[in-house]
């Protein structure tokens, strides 16, 4: 972490030693709609619970627009973003410095500055999992046609391929989403070759994918999606980075953490053993074993000695 990161949670760290844990309202929680983002609030809310905050639990509130908007306009006071999504959706008439998204630790760094400046929103301690999206794909698909890379995809595009892809309507919309893989990959995807879902989740993309609907050949993933797992699904390689690193970070409103300088020496540790290894399982848990979020949030709590 650079020097600017390393100031601003010393003194917080510093401050939090000196105060109790008080707070004149409760913390408002949001999410977004996707089992990892809803695992995520999860185990803010419970962490922060745990040590005699009030907890307004609105997972899951919605999509990516939704939550941050709601995080701005002071109607919640975290939510759980990724690296990746702000720097893509956020700065749009920002030139970004070369090569930023694909830096992890400077794309933390610019989020750090540039979001307290401009909104007063402060990122605490990123998790070193990378959630970026993917293309999946059955493993005999993957075998019959040569494919482990975007690169072998696009060939396998251009030659005329069929394809059937299942995705979220953000991903298919997002100009980091499929455009980005269009552009730098060199092939196109008609608007015929998809099944979009409407706010649909890796875990609804990658089901389709499993029972073929539609003839569905191809489903949008998450690297840190446990069904890929499950299911034994080749996640496709991104060689030439069309993805940025999507680092996952609770985002606050730093009135909040001006009122309450203890909660990032509680939440860091937290994030900073989140995995993509970790987050898998956990994923998996959820849309894979079918327990609820609630349960796998405390458990993993609970089993690190994160609950008192």
């Amino acid at each position: 972490m650079r020097p600017i990161a390393i100031t601003l949670f010393a003194l917080v760290v510093l401050l939090s030693g000196a105060l109790s844990y008080a707070q004149a309202d409760p913390i408002r929680v949001g999410s977004k709609q996707f089992t990892e983002s809803i695992v995520l609030a999860k185990l803010i809310g419970y962490a922060l619970e745990d040590v005699g905050f009030t907890i307004d639990d609105r997972t899951p509130l919605g999509g990516t627009d939704v939550n941050r908007s709601a995080l701005v306009n002071a109607e919640i006071d975290v939510y759980p973003e990724y690296t990746g999504t702000a720097l893509g959706l956020f700065f749009p008439d920002v030139e970004l410095p070369e090569g930023l998204t694909r830096d992890a630790e400077a794309s933390y760094d610019y989020l750090l500055e540039h979001d307290l400046e401009r909104d007063r929103l402060l990122w605490l301690a990123p998790a070193p999992a990378n959630n970026t999206y993917g293309f999946a794909v059955r493993r005999a698909f993957a075998e019959e046609h040569g494919l482990t890379t975007m690169e072998d995809f696009a060939e396998y595009v251009n030659a005329g391929g069929e394809v059937m892809m299942a995705t979220g309507d953000e991903f298919a919309q997002r100009p980091d989403g499929i455009a980005a893989f269009e552009e730098l990959y060199g092939f196109e995807l008609a608007d015929e070759a998809l099944l979009i879902i409407a706010a649909g989740t890796p875990a609804q993309t990658l089901q389709a994918l499993d029972q073929g609907a539609n003839d569905t050949n191809v489903a949008m993933t998450f690297a840190t999606e446990g069904a890929v797992v499950a299911y034994d699904f080749v996640v496709l390689t991104d060689p030439r980075g069309a993805q940025p690193i999507f680092n996952p970070t609770p985002v606050f409103r730093v009135e909040v953490i001006d009122a309450n300088p203890e909660i990032p020496a509680i939440l860091n540790p937290i994030f900073e053993g989140l995995t993509n290894e970790v987050l898998q399982e956990l994923n998996a848990r959820v849309d894979v074993d079918g327990e609820s979020p609630d349960a796998v949030a405390r458990s993993y709590l609970e089993e690190h000695g994160f609950l008192n």
